[in-house]
């Protein structure tokens, strides 16, 4: 190698180094290429650089323009396209609407991009504007149209922003790939890997935005949470304070996180919450919002999932399932698991009332025994007293026609002393026109007997003789009582036992129940039990305060009154279940059917309070659960569902090939997407933002 010095035009001099064999050219080509390598960059001034971004404004305004001309189209070509293949046929070519829009571009002289980067900021600037037109056009579309395609509409109308994001990554990783040098299914396979990363990424940026928002929002205190909490309550018609504590315990925690992180209460949605909670079933969005939208996309996803071989699309019908299945282990745990059957539990309430019978009638006997034992129902009563107060009393009131020739004949008797009017006498005259006044049914024979049944309660005593006339002085304990006072205390005895009998008629007359089993064993036979209870508990015929009679008549039997409990809701879920017990299944119409049949007033007999309102609870969730307001358009027919459903079956099975990991990831975005929104529910509490 050889050294050659050379002058450059201002002077400089450079040593080069090149071959012994070089030319003169080829010296001056080495030394070329060694200026210019020592000769520093020539930097533009700040002043410049910024009049040219200034410059250029108005060129990125018209690159705009051209992007939304060019991409927001691409949304209707959908649509157009069919039209565009059938003029085809006819031999007419029809421009894309992609196409038109650039063709409008260029007419009014937009810009074109003119590097790489212009290029692919145009990609991703058109697929953006094809993304929100596409939304935009299914969120309208979706107002007018039912059954499948307005789920379709409203899964592409979903989450515009995330959208939004994965649009502009596809289009330029898709756009990057075609500058770089790849294919048409290079450039597929980028813009598909950016747009499910473009989509992630913003699920993941909202995420943090969301926590941060949590973290700024100032924190409530507990107390400012509960008068929030009754207040909202109190706009909802609920009484806060009857809420059982366990409830609330755990809504007070899920309330105070709502409020800390910045959402508002609703008052709808928070008290419907409470049934679940009180029932232990989850709810979905829509059952806690009730719109008519919400519970049509969540109900056909419903039927969409369930016709789907993928158990992974199936996590709503599954729900639906589960929360049917723990109602009806509520109602097995309020007593319907270990309910008798109708007969058992009809002959235990009918021994317990012929029990309460024999009893009543115990007590009476016994007290007619003592009074019959008394010393003093010899006692004479004051007969002429008697009838002359009786027979005015029914001359008066003009009865006199009415009083039977055999208790006439007695007051005969006893006006002209033919009876020893004592005591004793006077009770079987009491029952004598008692039993005649009760055979009556209130006509006048019955009136008349009760006239002399009043003067015959007012009747003195006949003036006894005195046993120490000289009231000379005695030995303590050897003056015996005075007639007058034994006659009295007689009269007393008796009276104690007729109140006794008197009471048990009443009560075997306020009761049905209690009088049919009286009347059955009075004429020695055999109440059938069949359908005691629901004749006289839960059958419509059966008013409160007969259950309330019938209550009170078999309390002492508590095996009876706890087998009724358990019969009445096994009734409610015979009704709920349509009586297969076997199958998991919750009407939701005939269980508040049967519920209100019955009543509150009726199962507030053998139920507490807080029993009653569980039951309660669980009608209104099953009617949450399962309504479908004024507005919705389920496809209760399952015929778009079972097409859906297959249709999803090929598409998993078609991203079940993609490689590089895509299968994964397009499998969990169809899924994902189908059924985030209608279990998003924020730890149990989406009553926060459901307004």
């Amino acid at each position: 190698m050889a050294k050659y010095r050379v002058t450059s035009p201002d002077g400089a001099t450079f040593e080069v180094t090149a071959p012994d064999s070089a030319t003169e050219a080829e010296v001056m080509a080495y030394a070329q290429a060694e200026f210019a390598k020592q000769t520093p960059a020539i930097t533009k001034p700040a002043v410049v650089s910024a009049g040219e971004a200034i410059r250029d404004i108005p060129r990125q305004f018209g690159l705009t323009a051209r992007y939304a001309l060019e991409g927001a189209p691409a949304a209707l070509d959908v649509v157009a396209s069919p039209v565009r293949a059938g003029m085809g046929a006819l031999g007419l070519k029809v421009p894309t609407l992609q196409q038109a829009g650039t063709t409008l571009a260029d007419t009014i002289g937009l810009p074109k991009p003119a590097s790489a980067t212009e290029r692919v900021v145009g990609d991703a600037a058109r697929t953006v504007a094809g993304a929100a037109g596409m939304g935009g056009a299914a969120n309208a579309a979706s107002r007018y149209l039912s059954g499948v395609p307005a789920q379709v509409a409203a899964f592409m109308a979903a989450n515009p922003g995330q959208q939004a994001a994965a649009a502009a990554t596809a289009g330029g990783a898709g756009g990057a790939v075609r500058e770089a040098g790849g294919g048409p299914l290079e450039q597929a396979v980028g813009a598909t890997i950016g747009g499910v990363a473009g989509g992630l990424g913003a699920s993941a940026v909202d995420s943090m935005g969301k926590s941060l928002m949590r973290l700024l929002t100032p924190k409530m205190t507990a107390q400012e949470v509960e008068q929030r909490i009754e207040i909202v309550m109190r706009g909802s018609g609920i009484d806060w304070t009857q809420v059982p504590q366990n409830i609330k315990s755990g809504l007070r925690q899920e309330v105070a996180q709502a409020l800390n992180t910045g959402r508002d209460l609703s008052g709808d949605a928070l008290r419907r919450l409470i049934d679940f909670r009180a029932t232990g079933t989850t709810p979905t969005r829509g059952m806690l919002t009730q719109d008519p939208a919400q519970i049509t996309r969540e109900m056909n996803l419903a039927k969409t999932g369930a016709n789907s071989a993928d158990i992974s699309l199936q996590a709503l019908p599954t729900l639906q399932n589960s929360n049917a299945r723990q109602l009806l282990n509520v109602l097995d745990d309020a007593g319907a698991r270990n309910a008798p059957d109708t007969y058992a539990t009809g002959e235990r309430v009918v021994n317990a009332l012929a029990g309460n019978v024999n009893r009543s009638k115990q007590t009476i006997n016994s007290l007619y025994s003592a009074a019959r034992d008394t010393a003093g129902r010899s006692a004479e009563l004051d007969g002429a007293t008697f009838t002359r107060t009786a027979n005015e009393a029914l001359d008066e009131a003009m009865l006199g026609y009415a009083v039977p020739p055999d208790v006439a004949n007695r007051l005969n008797q006893i006006a002209r002393g033919e009876v020893p009017f004592t005591v004793q006498f006077a009770e079987q005259l009491k029952t004598t026109i008692g039993n005649i006044g009760a055979a009556g049914k209130g006509d006048a024979t019955t009136r008349a007997m009760g006239v002399i049944r009043n003067a015959l309660d007012n009747t003195p005593l006949r003036p006894a003789p005195q046993v120490n006339p000289g009231n000379l002085p005695a030995v303590p304990g050897t003056v015996p009582p005075s007639p007058a006072v034994l006659g009295e205390e007689a009269i007393q005895a008796f009276n104690r036992a007729r109140q006794a009998n008197r009471g048990m008629m009443q009560r075997v007359e306020n009761s049905p129940a209690l009088e049919q089993v009286f009347t059955a064993m009075r004429e020695g036979r055999r109440v059938d039990p069949d359908n005691f209870v629901r004749q006289y508990i839960i059958g419509g015929s059966a008013s409160a305060n007969d259950v309330q009679q019938l209550r009170r008549a078999i309390a002492a039997d508590p095996a009876a009154l706890e087998g009724t409990r358990q019969a009445i809701v096994a009734h409610l879920k015979s009704a709920a279940t349509n009586g297969t017990d076997d199958v998991v299944k919750f009407s939701s119409a005939a269980y508040n059917r049967a519920l209100n049949n019955i009543g509150d007033r009726k199962l507030a007999a053998f139920f507490t309070p807080e029993q009653i309102a569980e039951l309660r609870s669980v009608g209104r969730a099953s009617t949450l659960m399962q309504a479908q307001p004024v507005g919705s358009a389920v496809n209760n027919s399952n015929s778009g569902a079972l097409l859906l459903g297959r249709g999803l079956d090929v598409v998993d099975r078609i991203s079940g090939r993609l490689p590089l990991g895509l299968d994964n990831l397009l499998q969990g975005t169809i899924r994902g997407a189908q059924q985030s929104n209608a279990l998003n529910v924020p730890k149990r509490s989406d009553s926060s933002n459901c307004h």
